[in-house]
């Protein structure tokens, strides 16, 4: 301790006994690397700070609108009309619309694919909680259980009003399941394609089968047929 306290004594010394820019240029030349870590550093731990401080870890709604190339993360138009219609306070909670995803479960169950492995990711820690792809593929995507069985005491009376729009899929024998599983709706007439045009003719919508947002799919639902 005592060196230091000396080293810094003697270039503390030697800074000012230098013209300004002498002793900018000094400092500059032989302490910049320094200068530039601890800079660095410090960025760091604001950042870190900050998003401590002001991160919101809960969502009013998180929706994947998968293999889209149209315009739907959070910020665009689709989001701010839901958002206007809703009216959400997104200083307790997130809305997050998310279109960076593309994958079809027929194609070798998406194997290898990042974005199927994505998709899992938000389905098994509880963040997903709805949806959207082509109907076949969301049927199909439907029997690996990381979309709501749609007759289920947590959703049924929310989503039976749409069960003649219901998507299921047919589990194989010896499953232990003797009828078709409902794990989609039909939302081919919704905004989707007549207004936002994310797809050009069918699509359909699976909830998460962890989600605990269930009401906010609904209206987001509700939102979308125009209701």
């Amino acid at each position: 301790m005592g060196r230091l306290s000396d080293w810094f004594a003697r270039e503390k010394k030697k800074v000012g006994a230098m013209p300004k820019k002498q002793a900018v240029r000094y400092i500059w030349d032989y302490y910049k690397l320094w200068l530039i870590s601890i800079t660095a550093i410090l960025a760091i731990i604001i950042f870190v700070i900050v998003r401590l401080v002001t991160n919101i870890p809960e969502n009013w709604l998180y929706v994947v609108f998968a293999n889209t190339r149209a315009e739907a993360a959070t910020g665009s138009q689709l989001w701010k009309d839901f958002e206007e219609r809703q009216g959400y306070d997104l200083k307790k909670k997130n809305l997050i619309f998310d279109d960076a995803c593309y994958f079809d479960f027929l194609k070798n169950e998406a194997r290898g694919n990042n974005y199927f492995n994505a998709f899992v990711a938000l389905v098994e820690t509880g963040t997903l909680d709805a949806i959207t792809m082509e109907p076949d593929s969301l049927a199909a995507l439907g029997q690996t259980g990381r979309l709501l069985d749609l007759r289920v005491d947590q959703s049924y009376g929310i989503m039976k009003k749409y069960e003649d729009r219901f998507i299921y899929y047919t589990p194989p024998e010896g499953s232990g399941y003797d009828e078709p599983i409902p794990v989609g709706i039909d939302i081919s007439d919704s905004l989707l394609v007549t207004k936002y045009h994310l797809y050009s003719e069918k699509c359909a919508l699976g909830v998460g089968a962890a989600s605990k947002n269930i009401e906010a799919v609904d209206d987001f639902l509700q939102f979308v047929l125009g209701g």
